[in-house]
């Protein structure tokens, strides 16, 4: 079931604010050339619309490992959030925004339970071939809903990693140590959790991740910290 949920939880960022490339569910005996690899009871695949070219040209992108010169057996506990987010307000070609958009992307990471955003599921992407933008949002999927008693984000954001111990102040320590604003952070958090809340208790319901996963995801909203509960 990990294209519905991969659809389900990049369809609900979306509708949180969160930039992401084109995404459907296509049916696996449509496609040609397979890789012969074992999907057991997968009728479906998720495809995303590359961003990475553009008319058949490749656009120079580099995920964040390699911006911080760092093996990918090292992704998970090597850096913080807050070294991306000072890299993203320094030096992207708009680094608020990105870093407004990068902020936003952590809480609906944690809102959707994604324990897996590490460096390399962070990317720089240069359009023009010289200057840095946040690409868009890829790979966000419930991996609680796989991985038993999971309560961890993939980094440090403010020295912890508890989904359900993170508030504002936790945000608000990150964007000190990222020298970036608080009062340019908070009202994104604002509207990224106004739009959780207004959209996503409806909007589940028509999307196509399993009900037992819905079940957890729930659950999974109800436990967060006040600032960042949902149901």
């Amino acid at each position: 079931n990990v294209p519905a949920n991969e659809f389900t939880a990049m369809t609900l960022a979306a509708l949180a604010g969160i930039n992401i490339p084109d995404i459907e569910l296509v049916e696996l005996s449509n496609l040609d050339n397979l890789p012969q690899i074992n999907l057991p009871d997968e009728k479906q695949a998720f495809a995303i619309k590359r961003f990475d070219r553009d008319n058949g040209t490749r656009i120079h992108m580099e995920d964040f490992a390699q911006v911080l010169m760092k093996y990918p057996h090292e992704k998970y506990n090597s850096a913080s959030y807050e070294q991306i987010g000072r890299i993203l307000y320094k030096f992207s070609g708009d680094g608020l925004v990105d870093a407004q958009q990068f902020a936003r992307r952590l809480l609906v990471n944690i809102l959707l339970a994604n324990g897996d955003a590490h460096l390399k599921n962070w990317s720089l992407l240069y359009s023009d071939q010289v200057t840095p933008r946040l690409s868009p949002a890829y790979d966000i999927v419930t991996t609680s809903v796989y991985i038993e008693n999971e309560t961890q984000y993939a980094l440090n954001l403010a020295k912890t990693k508890d989904w359900y111990g993170v508030s504002y102040a936790h945000f608000q320590s990150w964007a000190g140590r990222s020298d970036i604003p608080w009062r340019a952070i908070k009202p994104h958090l604002d509207d990224t959790m106004e739009k959780a809340r207004d959209l996503w208790p409806k909007a589940i319901g028509n999307l196509p991740m399993n009900e037992g996963h819905k079940r957890k995801l729930k659950k999974h909203w109800s436990k967060l910290e006040s600032d960042f509960r949902i149901l």
